[in-house]
C-alpha cells in the first residue's frame, strides 16, 4: 500500500514532537536522565504505532534493540519511503517539498545522523555539536546514551545506518532535496563512520566481520562523485585533528593518507582540486599561500622524495601558469628547492628553465619559439617575484647568468613586446643581491662573458624564434650600453655605481704588476678590448653622476681618496715617461704618437678625474675638514700637469681647474716664487682670492675663464646686499650698462656661471622689482634651461616673494601665471611638480589676494588631480590644496573660495575617500579637516567669557 508523501511527511511531524520539546532537569542524576530519554522514545514509539496502525502503515521493530535504536529506524522506513516518493517524481518542475517539508525532513536526517552515527563515534573523535543542537534541545542529553553501549553495538548500529545512507546516496538521483542536504550538511560524519569502520582500533572486540571491501569502494565514491566537497571536508577534519588535544593517532594517520592520495592523483589534478576548495571559502592571502606550500612542500612518509616529486611536477607545471593558483606553487617549489635541491633542478628547473639550458648546452641552432620563450619569461617573472624565493634567485645567478645576459642582449636588439617583462627580471635578480655580489658579477659579464649570439627573428612562417646565429658579431659600444641599462635600474643603486665607477676607474690605469691577473692575463687584442669596455662604462656612469651629482656628494669619502690615488700614480707615470724620453731624447713625431697611445688609458681616465675634481670643487662647502684637505692637496699635481704634459686638452683642463680651486678658495696662492707652494683653506669667513671692491668685481667679470667670471657675479651678490654705496649708484647711473652685462650672463652655457647671474639679480629685486622679477619669470620657464637650473630659479622666486611679503599682490597674476604655465609642460614630471610646489608657497604669502585667480587655479588643479597624472603631479597638486586651505583666514575665506566652495569640498574629500595613494589622502585628510575647523568656528564662534573689574578710588 503506498501511502501520500504529505502523511509520511505528517508522521515524521509527529515522531519528532515529543523529542524535540522535552526539556530534562539538570539536578537530575544522570542514570535518572537516561531513564528519562528512554522513556520518552518510549512513549514516541508507542504514539506512533497507534497513528500507523489505524492508517495501515506497519513497520517491523526488534524489541531487542536499544529503544533509540527502534526510534532510529522508524526514521529511516519512512525517509525510505519518501525518498522512494521522490524519486518517482522528481521530474515534475513543481517543487515536491513545501518550506515546511523541507525543515521536517532536516530534523529527521538530523536525528538520523546523530542517533545512528554520531553516538556510536568512538572516544577522542572530535566533532561539532553544533548543528545537532539547534535541531534539538535535548542533543547533548542524546549522547549519554552511548555510556550504554558496548564496541559490538556501536560498530554494528553505526554499520547498518551507514549502509542504508550509502545505498540512497548510490542509488537515488543527485538532484534529491535528501541526498543533496544529506551530502552537503553530514558528509563528515559519514568519511568519518567509513574510517571507524575501517580503521578503528576497536574492531577488534566486534564480533561481527564487515565488508572492508564494499566500505573501501563507498569511500573511494564519495571522493570520485562529491570530489570538491569531500576534499573540504578532508581538509577540515584534518585542521580539526591537528588543532585537538588527544586526537586519536589513527585517525591523524589515515586522514593524512588520504590527503597524499588526493594529492598524487594519477589523474593529475589533485593539487588542483585542493586549492579549488580552500579558495572556494577562504579568500587568499599571503598567509594561506605560504601555509598551503609548508604542505606541499612536505614529502609523506609512505613516499620517497624522488617518488613525491615525480608524481606532483607536472602538477606544479601546469598550475603556474595559472594566476590563481601561481603563488602557492612558485612558494611552493622554493621550499622543495631548499629542502631537495638537486631533485628539483633536475625534475622541474629542467622543464622550466629549458630556453636556459639550451643555451647553456649549445645542441641545437634553435633555442625556442616565442610561444615557449613568452612562457619561459612568464615563469622566471613568477618564480622571482615572490618575496621569499631568495634560493631561486640565487641559484639562477650563480649557474645561467650567462645565458640570461645572452637573451636579455638578443630580446633588446629586436621589436620584441618581452624585453621589458625580461629586462625587469634581471633587474629583480640584480636587486636581490649584496653589493659585493653584485659588482662581483658586473666585472664577470664585462671580462669573462662568453658571448652568445643569440637573434630573436621571424621564421618563414611569421613567428618569432630565438635562434643562434653565428655569423653575427658582438657590438661592444650596444653592449655597453645594455649593460649599464641594468646598473642603473637596480634598486638603491647609488653606493653600487660609485663603487663600480671607482673600481673600473683604478683597473683603466692599474699595471701589469698589480696582480690582476684575471683582468691582465690575455694578449694585447683582448686587453685592448677591455680597456675599451672599462672606458665605454666609464663614460656611461660619468654622465649618469653628472646629472646626479648627489650620489656622489653622498659617498664623497670613496670618491674623493680613490682619485686622490689615481691622480698621484697618473701623475708619477708622467714623470716618469717624461724622464726617460729626456734622456733618451726621442724627438720624432711618430714616436710621440706612440708614447700618447701607451698613455691613452691614463688620458681617458685623467679626463674623468677632472670632470669628478670639478664636481667636488662646485660643492666645496658640503666638504667635510678632511676631504678639503685631500682635495687641496691635487693642486700640485694639477699645476705639474698643466706645465708639463704632452696633450695640449688635458694641460688646457688642468689650467682651468687649478683656477676654478683658486676660486672657490679650496687653495690661496702665496706671494712666493714657487707656484705650486699649497696652503689649505682655514676655516674663517674669508675664501675669496681678492677684496670684495667693485673694481675687483669688475675686472673679474670681464675675464675669459668661466670660473673668475663667475666669481666677479658672486662679489657683485655680496656687493649688493651689503649695500655697497658705489656699487649701487654705478647701477642707478648705469654709465657702464651694468644691467645689460648682468643680462648677458644669463645666456651663459655654464650652469655655475648661469646662477650666479640669478643670485645677482635676486640680490637686486627689492630695488628694481617691477624690472627684474618678470625677467626671473621668463628664466624659470626657459625651455632650453637644464632642470637643476630651473628649480634654483623656482626656490628664487619664492624667496622673492616671502621678502616681499604683502607687496606681492601687486605681482600676484605674474606670479601665478608662470608657476601654472610652468606647469602644464609635460616633459618633465620633476619640474611640474616643483612647479606646483612653489605655487603652493605663493598662495601661502597672497592669502585674499587669490580671490581673481582663483578659478584658473582650481581648474588646474582638477584636471592634474586626475588619475591619468603622474604621482607626482597629483601629489603636488594636492599639496597646494592643503596649503591653499592652510592660508585662508576665517574673516575673509568665503570671500576667497566663493562660487568655488562648494566644488573645492567635494573635490578634497572625494579623494580622500577614493584616492588610492596615501600621500593624496594624507594631504587631502589635513586639507579637509583645516577647511572643517574655518567652517566649524565661522559658523560656531567661541564665546570668550571676561569681566570688567573697575576699582574706585
Amino acid at each position: 500500500m503506498e501511502f501520500d508523501h504529505r502523511q509520511l511527511l505528517s508522521l515524521l511531524d509527529d515522531l519528532m514532537k515529543p523529542i524535540s520539546t522535552v526539556k530534562i532537569s539538570s539536578e537530575d542524576e544522570e542514570q535518572q536522565k537516561i531513564l528519562t530519554i528512554n522513556l520518552i522514545f518510549s512513549n514516541a514509539i508507542d504514539h506512533f504505532l497507534e497513528i500507523s496502525k489505524s492508517i495501515g502503515l506497519i513497520i517491523p521493530l526488534n524489541q531487542d534493540e536499544h529503544v533509540y535504536y527502534r526510534y532510529i529506524q522508524i526514521h529511516i522506513n519512512l525517509i525510505e519511503k519518501i525518498l522512494s516518493y521522490e524519486q518517482k517524481n522528481i521530474s515534475l518542475h513543481l517543487p515536491l517539498f513545501s518550506i515546511q517539508d523541507e525543515s521536517i525532513l532536516s530534523r529527521s536526517l538530523s536525528f538520523i545522523i546523530l542517533l545512528g552515527l554520531v553516538i556510536h563515534f568512538d572516544d577522542g573523535i572530535f566533532i561539532s555539536i553544533e548543528n545537532y543542537l539547534k535541531y534539538s534541545n535535548t542533543s547533548i542529553h542524546l549522547l549519554k546514551l552511548k555510556t550504554l553501549l558496548t564496541h559490538h553495538n556501536r560498530m554494528y548500529n553505526i554499520n547498518q545506518i551507514l549502509n542504508f545512507l550509502m545505498k540512497s546516496i548510490i542509488n537515488s538521483n543527485k538532484n534529491s532535496f535528501l541526498i543533496q542536504r544529506l551530502c552537503s550538511n553530514y558528509l563528515l560524519e559519514i568519511i568519518l563512520s567509513h574510517l571507524q569502520l575501517l580503521y578503528s582500533p576497536n574492531l577488534k572486540y566486534c564480533s561481527e566481520n564487515f565488508s572492508l571491501k564494499n566500505l573501501q569502494e563507498n569511500l573511494n565514491y564519495l571522493q570520485e562523485n562529491f570530489s570538491n566537497l569531500f576534499i573540504q571536508q578532508i581538509l577540515l577534519l584534518n585542521r580539526l585533528l591537528s588543532t585537538t588535544i588527544n586526537s586519536p593517532l589513527w585517525l591523524k594517520n589515515h586522514c593524512g593518507n588520504i590527503l597524499t592520495s588526493i594529492l598524487i592523483n594519477s589523474n593529475n589534478h589533485g593539487i588542483q582540486q585542493i586549492l579549488e576548495t580552500i579558495f572556494e571559502s577562504t579568500l587568499p592571502n599571503d598567509r594561506l599561500y605560504i601555509s598551503i606550500a609548508k604542505i606541499f612542500s612536505t614529502c609523506p612518509k609512505q613516499l620517497k622524495p624522488d617518488e613525491y616529486i615525480q608524481c606532483i611536477k607536472y602538477q606544479f607545471i601546469e598550475l603556474i601558469h595559472n594566476k590563481r593558483f601561481m603563488p602557492v606553487i612558485c612558494i611552493s617549489i622554493n621550499e622543495l628547492f631548499k629542502k631537495y635541491s638537486k631533485l628539483i633542478e633536475n625534475e622541474i628547473f629542467s622543464i622550466l628553465f629549458q630556453p636556459l639550458i639550451l643555451c647553456h648546452n649549445q645542441l641545437s641552432n634553435e633555442i625556442c619559439t616565442n610561444e615557449q620563450l613568452e612562457l619561459f619569461i612568464d615563469d622566471l617573472d613568477n618564480l622571482l617575484n615572490i618575496i621569499s624565493n631568495e634560493q631561486i634567485r640565487i641559484y639562477l645567478y650563480e649557474n645561467y647568468l650567462n645565458e640570461l645576459i645572452n637573451i636579455y642582449i638578443a630580446l633588446e636588439k629586436s621589436l620584441s613586446s618581452l624585453k621589458i617583462k625580461f629586462f625587469n627580471i634581471l633587474k629583480i635578480l640584480f636587486s636581490s643581491m649584496n653589493i659585493e655580489i653584485c659588482i662581483e658579477y658586473f666585472k664577470k659579464i664585462l671580462f669573462d662573458f662568453k658571448y652568445l649570439s643569440l637573434k630573436y627573428l621571424p621564421d618563414l612562417s611569421i613567428k618569432f624564434n630565438l635562434i643562434i646565429d653565428k655569423n653575427n658579431e658582438n657590438n661592444i659600444e650596444i653592449f655597453c650600453q645594455l649593460i649599464i641599462k641594468i646598473l642603473f635600474s637596480i634598486d638603491n643603486n647609488d653606493y653600487l655605481i660609485v663603487k663600480i665607477f671607482l673600481d673600473l676607474l683604478q683597473l683603466l690605469i692599474t699595471n701589469k704588476q698589480l696582480n690582476q691577473s684575471y683582468i691582465w692575463t690575455e694578449n694585447d687584442k683582448q686587453l685592448n678590448i677591455k680597456q675599451y669596455k672599462i672606458m665605454l662604462i666609464l663614460k656611461y656612469i660619468m654622465e649618469y653622476l653628472t646629472e646626479h651629482i648627489d650620489i656622489f656628494i653622498k659617498n664623497v669619502d670613496d670618491t674623493i681618496k680613490v682619485v686622490q690615488i689615481i691622480l698621484e700614480k697618473i701623475t708619477k707615470t708622467c714623470q716618469e715617461k717624461a724622464k726617460e724620453n729626456l734622456l733618451t731624447k726621442i724627438t720624432i713625431d711618430n714616436d710621440n704618437d706612440n708614447d700618447d697611445d701607451d698613455l691613452s688609458s691614463d688620458n681617458e681616465a685623467l679626463q674623468i678625474i677632472f670632470t669628478i675634481a670639478s664636481l667636488l670643487i662646485t660643492h666645496y662647502d658640503q666638504l667635510s675638514f678632511e676631504n678639503k684637505q685631500i682635495l687641496a692637496s691635487f693642486y700640485s699635481s694639477l699645476i705639474w700637469i698643466e706645465q708639463n704634459h704632452s696633450n695640449n686638452e688635458l694641460c688646457q683642463l688642468a689650467h682651468e681647474l687649478s683656477i676654478a680651486f683658486i676660486t672657490y678658495g679650496a687653495i690661496k696662492e702665496q706671494t712666493t716664487k714657487i707656484k705650486s707652494t699649497l696652503l689649505i683653506e682655514e676655516l674663517n669667513n674669508e675664501r675669496d682670492l681678492r677684496e670684495e671692491t667693485f673694481q675687483n668685481a669688475l675686472t673679474c667679470l670681464s675675464d675669459s675663464s668661466i670660473p673668475i667670471r663667475a666669481h666677479g657675479l658672486i662679489l657683485f651678490r655680496r656687493l649688493i646686499e651689503r649695500n655697497d654705496k658705489e656699487t649701487l649708484n654705478k647701477i642707478e647711473n648705469d654709465n657702464i650698462n651694468l644691467f645689460q652685462r648682468f643680462q648677458e650672463h644669463l645666456h651663459a652655457d655654464d650652469s655655475y656661471e648661469y646662477l650666479a647671474a640669478i643670485n645677482v639679480f635676486n640680490a637686486l629685486t627689492n630695488q628694481y622689482t617691477d624690472k627684474i622679477l618678470p625677467l626671473l619669470c621668463n628664466e624659470y620657464i626657459n625651455k632650453n634651461r637644464k632642470l637643476e637650473d630651473k628649480l634654483k630659479v623656482g626656490e628664487i622666486l619664492v624667496k622673492t616673494c616671502r621678502l616681499l611679503g604683502d607687496m606681492s599682490t601687486k605681482y600676484s597674476s605674474l606670479l601665478i601665471n608662470t608657476f601654472l604655465n610652468a606647469s602644464k609642460q609635460t616633459d618633465d614630471d620633476m619640474y611640474r611638480a616643483s612647479a606646483l610646489s612653489n605655487l603652493g608657497q605663493l598662495c601661502t604669502v597672497l592669502k585674499y589676494s587669490l580671490s581673481k585667480d582663483l578659478p584658473e587655479i582650481l581648474i588646474a588643479l582638477k584636471s592634474y588631480l586626475s588619475i591619468s597624472e603622474s604621482s607626482n603631479v597629483r601629489r603636488a597638486s594636492i599639496l597646494v590644496c592643503e596649503l591653499l586651505c592652510q592660508s585662508l583666514e576665517q574673516s575673509t575665506w568665503l570671500t576667497i573660495l566663493g562660487n568655488e566652495l562648494r566644488s573645492f569640498y567635494q573635490l578634497i574629500n572625494y579623494l580622500y575617500k577614493n584616492d588610492k595613494d596615501d600621500i593624496v589622502c594624507l594631504h587631502a585628510q589635513i586639507a579637509l579637516e583645516v577647511l572643517n575647523k574655518i567652517c566649524q568656528d565661522y559658523l560656531q564662534p567661541s564665546v570668550i567669557l571676561e569681566k570688567k573689574i573697575r576699582i574706585l578710588s
